[in-house]
Order: C-alpha cells, then sequence, then structure tokens
C-alpha cells in the first residue's frame, strides 16, 4: 500500500545490501526487500566516492577470547588501550549492551584519566546530541556508545579517526518481538540465523564502520575486538560486506 499509489520509488542507502554472501544467506539486497515486501523490483549498487584502501585500516584482534568468555572484558581492555594510544584518543567505542559498556568504563576510567583522555559514556543523564557536540570540542575524548551510535552520526575531520567495534551486533535472541521473528521464519522452513540475524547484524555492522569515514580526506582505523570474525565461518561475510581496505589480522 506504501508504494502502489507511485510509478516509482528510489531507495537509497549506503547500508541496504547485505554484501556478496551466496547460497544460504540472503545476499545482496533481497533481505531488505524481503522485509519490507519488495518482490518486484531493480537494483544498483554504485561505488563509494571515497578510497578506503588509502584511508582505512581494518585491525581484528584474532587472538581475544570471545565476547562470553568472563575474560573478555578484561582482555579487550588492554587491547582498546593500545589502539586509543596510537590515535591518541579520538575514539568511538561501539557496543552493544549498556551492560558491558559500564563494566568496559569501570575498568578502564582510571587508565584513561592518567593517560588524559576525556571519558564520555552514553546511559547516562546526558542525551546523544550533547555527547556528540562535547565529543567534536576535544579530540582527547573517547566515547563509549551503544546503539545509536551506531548510524546517524557524523563526525568529519580528525576528530574521529578510530572505530572500535567490541562485538558483533547480533541481537540479543530472547527479545520478544526478534523471538516471534525467529519462529515464524522456522515455521516458514527457514533458518532463522542465516535469514534473519546475520544479515541483520552485517547491515548494523556496516553502520558501524561508516561512522569512521564520511569525507574523502578523512583517514583512521577501524578495530574489530571480536575474533569470531576470523574464527567462525560466518565471520567472513562481515569483513566481505565493508569496502575493500588494508586489514591486519593481529595473532
Amino acid at each position: 500500500s506504501l508504494f502502489e499509489p507511485h510509478d516509482s520509488v528510489v531507495l537509497t542507502s549506503a547500508t541496504l545490501s547485505t554484501g556478496g554472501q551466496e547460497g544460504h544467506e540472503k545476499g545482496g539486497f533481497e533481505f531488505f526487500c524481503g522485509r519490507i515486501g519488495l518482490t518486484q523490483y531493480d537494483s544498483v549498487k554504485l561505488g563509494s566516492p571515497f578510497d578506503y584502501e588509502q584511508q582505512v585500516t581494518v585491525y581484528v584482534e584474532a587472538n581475544l577470547p570471545e565476547p562470553s568468555h568472563d575474560t573478555f572484558v578484561e582482555k579487550a581492555a588492554e587491547s582498546i588501550k593500545k589502539y586509543l594510544l596510537k590515535t591518541k584518543g579520538r575514539a568511538f567505542v561501539l557496543f552493544t549492551s549498556y551492560r558491558m559498556l559500564e563494566e568496559m568504563a569501570e575498568t578502564l576510567e582510571p587508565w584513561l584519566r592518567s593517560e588524559g583522555f576525556i571519558l564520555l559514556q552514553q546511559g547516562g543523564s546526558v542525551d546523544r546530541t550533547t555527547l556528540l557536540h562535547q565529543f567534536k570540542e576535544d579530540e582527547k575524548h573517547v566515547l563509549f556508545g551503544t546503539d545509536s551510535f551506531w548510524q546517524g552520526v557524523d563526525v568529519p575531520g580528525d576528530t574521529l579517526s578510530n572505530v572500535i567495534i567490541v562485538k558483533l551486533p547480533f541481537s540479543v535472541p530472547d527479545h520478544p518481538l526478534l523471538a516471534g521473528r525467529l519462529q515464524q521464519i522456522k515455521k516458514q522452513g527457514g533458518n532463522p540465523f542465516f535469514d534473519y540475524q546475520l544479515p541483520s547484524a552485517i547491515i548494523k555492522f556496516k553502520q558501524g564502520f561508516g561512522r569512521l569515514i564520511r569525507t574523502k580526506t578523512d583517514q583512521g582505523i577501524v578495530v574489530i575486538l571480536d575474533s569470531r570474525v576470523v574464527h567462525k565461518r560466518y565471520g567472513r561475510h562481515f569483513l566481505e560486506s565493508i569496502p575493500r581496505c588494508r586489514l591486519e589480522v593481529v595473532e
């Protein structure tokens, strides 16, 4: 009913596609079009104006335990220290839950203060707009953010030179709405993980990656602390979904 009154509709975004997945997974634009009920459409994928191979280096910390492991926060905190020193702050550290954000903030706050970094933490009394304004005012700021900082945030220039993705952004499967969707997919003979959870996470991952490069002169690093991206078979789909850039797997 949304599209019927119109002869044509253009839908455009940098994160409509899940990338070049094959086989069981919904690749390209199929996942998005399926979600909004489109069955007949023409699609085109256009290149980016940015030179990601020159502007971005992606680091994957392959030796960290999986995020569900008891020692993950402690080990990941050490990696965060390393990369914050590399870029002298100027970083977004993106989380998938407030619980882990708060645990990491408690772990790192004394060290951040001792190094002269200023921690901005989502989840308190300060709203997102104010946090973002504060972040842009001082290059020594480090911002710990969750859901709303993965997308729709624009920080061009040197103020943001480092995006750290702490955990692959899979949705929590016990959320009632998500549980209902997954159950329906299973009833229809589909695979809930490959048909919904994985492509949803890939799109959000691409959105997080996209926070870094906003102009043709921006440069910086993206750090992935979730070792599943190289140790699980599905992990390659995350790396294949982002533009080609320099990749360093840290063993």
